[in-house]
């Protein structure tokens, strides 16, 4: 490790000195308030922790002052491609002004991706939304995102620009909101979430996955009642074989499953098209289906609660099961 950056590891801990502050380091996921409110507060519980900070690697250090409302990242290693280290997920909502969301407040989330090449810091953002176009009265946590560089440090994202990508996407975030396809299947009187994500323009668009969320015994399908229950389940279908093998290992990642033996294969080599993955309860009983097989989970309700707050497809989803009924039949959202 050179000078510049043992004094960058010098700043974040004196960073994580001052009062409020807390250090994150090595592999892991981090969950930590927001003040702002949950997408599903009742799935986040009375603290409010669905906020996150994922750190990918044992190099990676965050140091977080919820008083300053900073986030510090610091990294001293040398990569030799771009890699992704690490991320912010921030959780908000905002007035819906398209038909889509019928003038509702609905749930925002911003996610950050901070990745190194060489020495060097990028970062990269976008926001998740289960329905498309703009929004006022944004509501999100007002953090600034810093990194550490030798001994200085570099604002990487304010709370001014946090809620600009939020409130007005940029044409690179409106381009993609035309490309993703988010089709409702639910039919008659269905009330349990059943979406078709798919990526290409209108009829063009090519489905990529489908995924749904079953509460058979909830009232109404509620997703709060369905997890106090212990009967519920969430199903993840490849449509396609063409989905990228490393977002599936950092989604395995994110929600808690990668160490799954079942799910080793999938941690290889990526999904298989048509093949499914399905995390559930019955009785109380959490369990993991994947290619034929079934295993008790213990963390089955974590890692679908996490799912359905943090990921753009979950967030469709949950804002589809607590809809009294279908929206209409194409739906678009920001994000992936």
């Amino acid at each position: 490790m050179n000078k510049k950056n043992i004094l960058g590891l010098l700043v974040l801990a004196g960073a994580c000195a001052t009062a409020g502050a807390a250090d994150f380091t090595g592999r892991g996921v981090f969950n930590f308030k927001s003040d702002s409110g949950c997408p599903f507060s009742a799935l986040a519980g009375p603290a409010n922790e669905c906020n996150r900070l994922a750190l990918d690697d044992a190099d990676t250090r965050a140091a977080l002052d919820s008083a300053a409302h900073t986030i510090r990242f610091a990294n001293p290693r040398i990569y030799g491609e771009k890699t992704i280290v690490g991320d912010v997920l921030l959780q908000g909502s905002g007035q819906s002004r398209s038909s889509q969301g019928n003038g509702q407040r609905v749930p925002l989330t911003f996610h950050a991706l901070l990745s190194r090449s060489g020495n060097e810091w990028s970062v990269s953002s976008h926001a998740h939304s289960p329905v498309g176009g703009e929004f006022s009265d944004i509501r999100i946590d007002p953090y600034q995102v810093v990194v550490i560089e030798g001994s200085a440090e570099r604002v990487v994202f304010t709370p001014a620009q946090i809620g600009e990508t939020l409130s007005k996407p940029s044409i690179a975030a409106r381009l993609a909101n035309e490309i993703v396809q988010v089709q409702d299947n639910r039919t008659g009187g269905a009330t349990d979430a059943d979406i078709t994500v798919g990526l290409g323009l209108s009829r063009a668009s090519k489905s990529v996955a489908r995924a749904r969320f079953r509460a058979p015994a909830a009232k109404g399908g509620e997703l709060s009642e369905a997890m106090r229950q212990g009967n519920w389940s969430l199903e993840l279908q490849a449509l396609s074989g063409q989905i990228p093998r490393q977002v599936v290992q950092r989604d395995l990642f994110l929600y808690g499953l990668e160490s799954q033996s079942l799910l080793q294969p999938l941690m290889q080599r990526g999904f298989r098209k048509n093949e499914k993955l399905v995390l559930g309860a019955a009785g109380g009983k959490g369990y993991v289906r994947y290619d034929g097989q079934q295993r008790e989970l213990a963390g089955a309700d974590a890692s679908a609660r996490a799912f359905l707050q943090d990921s753009f497809i979950g967030l469709v989803l949950g804002w589809q099961q607590q809809q009294p009924r279908p929206q209409p039949p194409m739906a678009k959202a920001d994000g992936r």
